[in-house]
């Protein structure tokens, strides 16, 4: 008897198993940045590994879940890796023994020193093959997924050990790197008969030309050079993104894609190369192109609509209210008791928990009230939204309410086992879709329920919610779908209130997932899992079980119930019109919005995630915005984890917010988001911008497949103004009337809507934004920006003074210099504050964050060198205080 809980998270997951690495290079997003530091390893010396560094080179936001590799080179200078523990170690312990040329060994006559990874810091101690005077490099690396980052440690063994030895700096600039980083080959591309461009992307308008090239960047390295350029589409069969053959191999690079570009030729493009170098061995390598055609540039989008509708009303329009009872007994034999409606009928037998009631007339009261409530409901769901009733009601039974627990024939629970949901009852030869109760919601259906108890709303709705999933069970659609049986679910019975009685009432508590977490995929069950991925459609990768058969927790708090929220279905109804849910439930038999793109075409398809992404960045929501904003209100900020024990890996905790945050990458102003939550599949990251002037410009680049971009912004009066979407390039957006509190948002989303299996479930797309005219900084990420009818100020932006005229008594610390000299230090007068304490952040006048980090012991703070010269602002800060001041850098 298949059962689906009553508004109850899902209990599921798997094993986690460490990423093996076979292999570092040639990885299209390997981050090799190397430190050396030197040690002195005559006692345990720590060399400690800052998360600042592990999070911007590797997007490593928790130190433990980084796994250690040993690099070492061989006799012939070839890079190798040891990716398992050496021999010796402790139980738990993760490091490696290397021999006195650091060559990682297993030979315990061989162990010179150790290098130990506490999830911290690397710690370093010798054997007794290493005497004083002994030297040595040993190489560790720190790996997530296919990004790196080397230590490279000069180890010395001296008389006595000295902590002081260990080279703490941070580098000056850490960066992630992209798949432009490390070519063999020079990008270029050519707008019309305008200058090359070395860059991976171009953006030009409707009937510009096109050409795609690239140089060798030391050609007399290789005795040939072939090329071969193609376009990647869909496979309308496989859904996958396929390379198709544009031009064959050819001696020259120069591919001119088109003399009057169109709006489908903006897509990603592969050049593949081939080179022989002087030895005659051959090294093939693809590099990806990206192409943006806009045919209304500047101009506001006006989302275009698509006509997906059915009307249940044409394949029903005869129903007669049913006049028979399905036949239940109790325990004895003897009938089943029971209460009759117009539609619906409820049946429970002698045994009930006392809490329904102790008399005859309490229980019936409470049965009527609630086969009241079915009726009242489903009439409007029935005869007004055109949803038939379940496959009871149309073979002529009242559908129906079985009570488990309370005595009948068909179950054998006790009467104090709680719960209820949609499930199958034999009765009158065959299993009927019908709704499970026990005691409990039956009980708060009593006359005085809501005197007794808090939750009787609640309560009476879930029951509706459960009588829903019936109509849905005999519908035979969506079987891939969970997620929709939910969400489809929670959007039926919210159109209810508010198309029959005008209210847009609250949002259920877990709507707010899909805003508190817009990286998670819009097909998907459990949310977020706490190994960074995601659940699939059906649950995929969710469910676990321990040796004992207990199910384990693989989701993290709050988000696991992401199935139960129904922005899609409201943003989407929005587009297509409210037909769109049934004619979902008509036709799609597995994936939901892999039908819908069969229906209206790829392109609209990945049109629509687009605007949902946008719309959920703005609460654009035909009449639920403050419905959706309240419950992202009374969530925005809580930290999800592991929701349970047992769980599957105790996941650092994270402060949830929707919005996304950016580091700086090099010094050309390139951010790249945080690997720990950009996008999933469909998903999207929404970054506050602050703006000013009329105009604001912001420059995308795309580092992965089916990416797409657009600006938007809410005024104070609540107008919603959205840019047109790139595929790559400048984004840009009227701003002559003013964003609520000078912010826009950057929405960046992946447009992939089918889903294809576990390496897309587990997969994060990547991207890198820039700032360009009249898009000053990024805003704080945990100011509720989408109050735009409020007063908002930011963290990092406000409060802003100048150092000269500044009291000791304004500020607790106090800036000494009146000028900063890039490259120099900055002296603080703290006031007592441990210098540890304090965090700093420096951003050019431009808005781009330059540097990020710890003062030093002596409380001062080192310049960076990369520092744009001019005005510039600090902000400091400790505990819950932050001080912001501004000077000019020379």
């Amino acid at each position: 008897m298949k059962q689906r809980p009553l508004l109850h998270l899902p209990v599921v997951s798997f094993l986690l198993s460490l990423m093996s690495l076979t292999s570092l290079a040639g990885n299209r997003y390997d981050f090799n940045f190397t430190i050396s530091r030197p040690v002195d390893a005559t006692a345990a010396t720590v060399c400690p590994v800052h998360a600042t560094l592990l999070r911007t080179a590797i997007g490593v936001t928790d130190p433990a879940t980084a796994n250690l590799v040993a690099s070492y080179k061989t006799s012939s200078g070839e890079e190798r890796f040891r990716t398992t523990n050496t021999p010796g170690l402790a139980s738990g312990q993760q490091g490696h023994w290397f021999d006195l040329s650091g060559v990682p060994t297993n030979r315990a006559a061989q162990r010179a020193a150790l290098v130990l990874w506490d999830k911290a810091a690397l710690n370093v101690t010798h054997g007794e093959l290493a005497t004083e005077g002994t030297s040595l490099t040993v190489v560790e690396g720190l790996v997530n997924g296919q990004d790196s980052v080397f230590f490279h440690i000069h180890v010395t063994i001296a008389a006595a050990g000295s902590a002081e030895s260990v080279t703490t700096d941070e580098p000056q600039f850490v960066g992630r790197r992209s798949e432009t980083d490390g070519w063999l080959v020079r990008p270029l591309v050519q707008k019309n008969d305008e200058e090359p461009v070395e860059q991976n992307f171009i953006q030009v308008n409707e009937g510009d030309k096109i050409t795609l090239s690239c140089e060798v960047i030391n050609p007399d390295n290789y005795k040939s050079v072939r090329y071969r350029w193609l376009k990647t589409t869909m496979n309308r069969t496989t859904y996958q993104n396929e390379d198709n053959t544009v031009r064959r191999s050819m001696a020259t690079a120069p591919y001119k894609i088109t003399d009057n570009a169109v709006y489908a030729d903006g897509a990603r493009y592969v050049l593949r190369v081939t080179m022989v170098d002087q030895e005659g061995k051959g090294i093939l390598k693809d590099y990806n192109y990206y192409v943006d055609v806009q045919s209304h540039a500047g101009e506001f989008m006006e989302w275009p609509r698509f006509k997906l509708s059915y009307d249940f009303h044409t394949e029903y329009p005869n129903l007669q209210k049913p006049a028979k009872l399905h036949t239940f007994t109790k325990k004895d034999g003897t009938p089943a008791n029971h209460y009759e409606g117009e539609w619906w009928s409820a049946f429970w037998g002698d045994n009930l928990n006392a809490e329904v009631g102790t008399d005859s007339a309490t229980i019936y009261t409470a049965a009527k009230n609630m086969v009241d409530k079915y009726d009242y409901d489903f009439r409007y769901i029935r005869d007004y939204m055109g949803w038939p009733p379940d496959l009871s009601a149309r073979r002529g039974y009242k559908s129906f309410v079985y009570v488990f627990g309370s005595g009948l024939s068909n179950d054998n629970e006790a009467n104090t086992t709680m719960g209820g949901y949609q499930s199958s009852t034999y009765a009158d030869g065959q299993n009927w879709a019908c709704v499970w109760a026990s005691y409990y919601p039956f009980s708060r259906f009593r006359a005085d329920a809501d005197k007794k108890w808090g939750d009787g709303e609640y309560q009476r709705n879930a029951m509706v919610h459960e009588g829903i999933h019936a109509i849905f069970a005999d519908l035979g659609a969506c079987q891939g779908s969970s997620w929709f049986h939910e969400g489809g679910n929670t959007w039926l019975q919210g159109q209810v209130y508010a198309k029959r009685d005008g209210l847009y009432g609250e949002a259920g508590f877990l709507d707010g997932g899909p805003f508190l977490a817009p990286h998670m995929p819009i097909e998907c069950y459990s949310g977020w899992l706490q190994d960074g991925s995601y659940g699939g459609p059906g649950a995929q990768g969710v469910n676990m079980y321990n040796g004992s058969g207990k199910q384990v927790c693989t989701w993290r708090s709050y988000l696991g119930g992401v199935q139960y929220a129904n922005a899609f279905p409201v943003v989407v109804a929005n587009v297509c019109g409210d037909g769109v849910i049934p004619w979902i439930w008509r036709n799609c038999k597995d994936y939901v919005l892999k039908t819908m793109g069969d229906s209206i075409g790829e392109e609209p398809m990945r049109q629509i995630v687009t605007e949902y992404r946008a719309r959920q960045a703005l609460f654009d929501l035909g009449g639920w915005d403050n419905s959706y904003r309240k419950v992202v209100n009374d969530n925005f900020g809580i930290t999800v984890k592991p929701e349970w024990e047992p769980y599957w890996i105790n996941v650092a905790p994270y402060r949830i917010t929707p919005y996304q945050s950016v580091t700086l990458d090099n010094e050309d102003g390139w951010m790249s988001p945080d690997t720990l939550t950009n996008p999933g599949w469909s998903g999207g990251n929404i970054i506050p911008i602050h703006v000013r002037g009329d105009v604001a410009n912001v420059e995308f680049r795309p580092e992965d497949t089916q990416m797409r971009a657009l600006l938007c912004y809410r005024t104070k009066d609540g107008k919603c103004y959205y840019s047109q979407p790139v595929k790559c390039g400048n984004m840009s957006i009227d701003i002559t009337e003013k964003p609520a509190n000078g912010v826009v948002f950057c929405v960046v989303c992946n447009t992939d809507y089918v889903y294809l299996g576990d390496a897309q479930r587990k997969h994060h797309w990547d991207y890198r934004i820039r700032l360009g005219e009249g898009a000053l900084a990024i805003a704080d990420t945990y100011t509720r920006w989408y109050n735009y009818e409020q007063d908002l100020r930011d963290a990092f932006s406000t409060g802003i003074q100048a150092v000269q005229g500044t009291s000791k008594k304004e500020q607790q610390i106090h800036v000494m210099s009146t000028a900063a000299v890039r490259g120099n230090v900055i002296r603080l007068d703290l006031g007592g504050i441990n210098p540890a304490d304090v965090t700093v952040r420096a951003v050019g006048a431009s808005g781009i964050l330059v540097q990020q980090g710890h003062l030093s012991a002596d409380g001062t703070f080192l310049v960076p060198a990369n520092m744009p010269a001019g005005l510039c602002f600090f902000t400091f800060a400790y505990g819950n205080e932050r001080q912001t001041v501004k000077m000019i850098v020379k």
